[in-house]
């Protein structure tokens, strides 16, 4: 594939008639999320690839001049057939639509028959890309460090002979694994990861890119940690009682130590309960309120904790509670965990933004504040206590786009006039388009001012980079991140899926324009194209789209980049995967 040189928002709208033989652009299915994580094993192999049944034919077929067009004078009968020829390619070229309205397969070419078959037995494809994905693993391996832990004090124990170990080493590893659930969550540490894994990685073999193009999984290691540290608690206040009730009667120190110890098992649990997936989607505003206060919560009675076991244990050594805490790491490891849980708060700002409503779906927010990186997310919200909100950034334009195409055969040789304002400008857009109340709240109402919290943030996108070709695949507003890439790697070589409803009419013909200049046989799907069905074959498509850029064949293979809702990411990754297509896409944490 050759990419465009300059892939900028102004592209031509002349730009689908110069596909060669692809004619046009397809669609792509946009489905409900689905509730991850049960145990069962589901029967994947009942399901369809294909995300609805209804296949729909090609009813625009161009057909050659008829006697009855000679008698009417539509083409003259001295005209020879060279060109008549010429003049049916003339035509056909003036009215090829800039979103295509046929089958997808039939108008790019595509290979329609049957996909192979997946790799091995049902049973070891749902353990290999289902229950066994790469966040579960490293949940996992979180679990095998604390049990590797576990069995070092056990060592310990039986060669000095004395007690297993108290409740003072297991409230340190509570705390230990709390910690490494917060750093995993920093916006530095995530950038870092994504700057070594992400962006550094180019010249490894295909095999490990395929490898550290997982980095996004890294939530594994927060969901790990935080399970781990409450299993940890529990075993602390079993201990802790033990403890206290075979010393005697319980004082009053004690006595808040027990009542504040509880408070924190009842405040961890719940935040468990809520974090599991069907809670989270169906429960998302509720998960994400108890998730920030009594995690607030549960690091101020963390605090109370520490200080009443410290002032306990000094009174019994007869030490100061300075002296107990500056040799406690429990307290050392809960200074970094609040400044942790501080830190993003410090920058939240309020800024000036320009909105641009694209459509009654879709409204475009212009930031000048700083510049930003591919592959980024910038969190917004206009109730910081309450909610907030992670969209992908679009840098400015660094140059004036040129018309990647000069057809001057062609009678429709009009370029598109747009010019991005923001050209050379410092600063970024996000795309807000139409998903839940607050995102119709701010199509409905655009801003003048917003809050952004912390820094940008890298995420899935970023590890496009590691592959040529990469084969870009979003729905509905997943496209938004992606023009990132285009906007600003526009000599990295892509293939992009896009499918969405009335792409034109909601984002504008701008990013359609960018699209086309970044990948001129882009496959963009209209769902609302009654030839071409609300659910096309997407994994289909995909895979096509992938054996024709060399997919199966000695040398660099293509990869998959997915972006989209739960639903459809799950099933389009699990269905290239399974026939041995690199596939990634995030899904909550991943």
């Amino acid at each position: 594939m050759s990419p465009s040189a300059s892939r900028t928002l102004d592209a031509s709208p002349a730009m689908a008639q110069q596909a060669g033989p692809q004619r046009g652009l397809p669609q792509i299915p946009i489905s409900e999320p689905i509730a991850p994580g049960a145990l069962e094993i589901p029967d994947v192999d009942e399901q369809s690839d294909c995300e609805s049944e209804d296949e729909s034919e090609d009813d625009r077929q161009r057909k050659p001049a008829s006697p009855r067009d000679l008698e009417e004078g539509k083409i003259s009968k001295s005209t020879s057939s060279s060109s008549l020829v010429s003049a049916q390619k003339e035509k056909a070229k003036a009215q090829l639509p800039l979103i295509p309205e046929s089958d997808p397969f039939e108008y790019h070419g595509l290979d329609s028959s049957p996909l192979p078959p997946k790799i091995g037995s049902r049973f070891y494809r749902y353990l290999r890309w289902n229950f066994g994905s790469v966040y579960r693993r490293i949940f996992c391996l979180v679990f095998l460090g604390n049990a590797a832990a576990l069995a070092v004090m056990i060592a310990k124990s039986a060669t000095s002979g004395g007690a297993l170990f108290n409740f003072s080493q297991a409230a340190t590893a509570t705390t230990a694994n709390l910690l490494a659930a917060l750093v995993v969550r920093n916006e530095h540490v995530v950038n870092a990861l994504f700057w070594v894994f992400g962006s550094w990685s180019h010249s490894l073999p295909f095999w490990a890119r395929k490898l550290v193009a997982k980095i996004y999984s890294y939530g594994g290691i927060h969901s790990g940690g935080a399970v781990a540290g409450t299993v940890w608690y529990i075993a602390y206040l079993v201990l802790l009682t033990l403890d206290f009730q075979a010393a005697g009667p319980v004082t009053v120190l004690r006595s808040y130590i027990y009542f504040v110890s509880y408070t924190i098992l009842a405040l961890l649990v719940t935040m468990l309960i809520f974090a599991h997936p069907h809670l989270r989607i169906v429960m998302h505003n509720w998960f994400e309120g108890i998730h920030r206060f009594m995690g607030w919560s549960v690091v101020l009675l963390f605090w109370a904790q520490t200080l009443l076991l410290t002032a306990d244990s000094a009174a019994a050594a007869s030490v100061s509670l300075g002296s107990a805490l500056v040799v406690s790491p429990s307290f050392w490891m809960l200074v970094v965990i609040t400044l942790l849980v501080i830190y993003p708060w410090t920058r939240m700002r309020m800024r000036d933004v320009k909105a641009e409503v694209l459509s009654q779906h879709c409204v475009k927010l212009s930031f000048d504040y700083r510049n930003v990186y591919y592959g980024q997310a910038v969190r917004l919200t206009d109730a910081p206590l309450k909610e907030t909100h992670a969209f992908g950034v679009v840098p400015f334009p660094t140059a004036a786009p040129q018309p990647p195409f000069s057809d001057t055969s062609s009678s429709n040789t009009t370029l598109s006039t747009y010019t991005d304002p923001n050209t050379n400008k410092q600063g970024f857009s996000v795309y807000v388009s139409s998903a839940g109340d607050w995102t119709r709240k701010i199509i409905a109402n655009p801003p003048t001012k917003i809050y952004t919290r912390g820094t940008p943030q890298f995420g899935i996108l970023r590890v496009a980079g590691l592959f040529k070709p990469c084969v870009m695949v979003a729905t509905g507003s997943g496209i938004a991140p992606c023009l990132s890439l285009f906007v600003q790697n526009p000599t990295h070589p892509v293939r992009i899926v896009w499918s969405t409803p009335a792409p034109l009419e909601t984002y504008g013909r701008a990013v359609v324009d960018l699209i086309y200049r970044t990948d001129p046989r882009a496959v963009i799907i209209d769902t609302r194209k009654p030839a071409v069905g609300k659910r096309p074959d997407l994994v289909k498509i995909v895979y096509r789209v992938c054996e024709a850029e060399g997919f199966g064949k000695e040398g660099e293979e293509p990869a998959v980049v997915v972006i989209s809702n739960q639903r459809v990411t799950r099933k389009v990754i699990y269905g290239l995967e399974s026939r041995g297509v690199p596939a990634y896409g995030a899904i909550f944490d991943s």
